[in-house]
């Protein structure tokens, strides 16, 4: 029982320091294209809708995932609203990721767009 506790405090512990760099690392790339106009074009935009996405985790994703692992009880529906939220910011999450990636596949193979 003692084992299980460090493991879950461990995990709750490493979760809260993701969400915080993640929230922070983030904040300053929103900020980085928002003052610098240079910044400003098509792929940075993909950038910072990728960042307000892993914002969303960080900020919300995370804790719901906190409060799942330790258990605690709610009835049916809200621990499926949970579920399905958590999968549903990381998710957006990814599909950004995946815009990022075929934009900057598109940038290379039509060069001149």
């Amino acid at each position: 029982a003692l084992a299980m506790d460090t493991m879950k405090t461990t995990y709750i512990v490493l979760e809260l320091i993701i969400a915080v760099l993640s929230i922070a690392g983030n904040v300053l790339v929103c900020w980085a294209v928002a003052i610098n106009s240079t910044l400003k074009n098509a792929t940075n935009y993909f950038l910072v809708s990728l960042a307000v996405a892993d914002i969303a985790v960080g900020l919300l994703a995370i804790p719901f995932a906190i409060t799942i692992s330790i258990g605690f009880e709610v009835d049916f529906h809200s621990c499926l609203f949970f579920a399905c939220f958590v999968l549903v910011l990381t998710q957006s999450s990814i599909f950004s990721l995946l815009a990022v990636a075929i934009d900057r596949y598109l940038a290379i193979k039509i060069p001149l767009r």
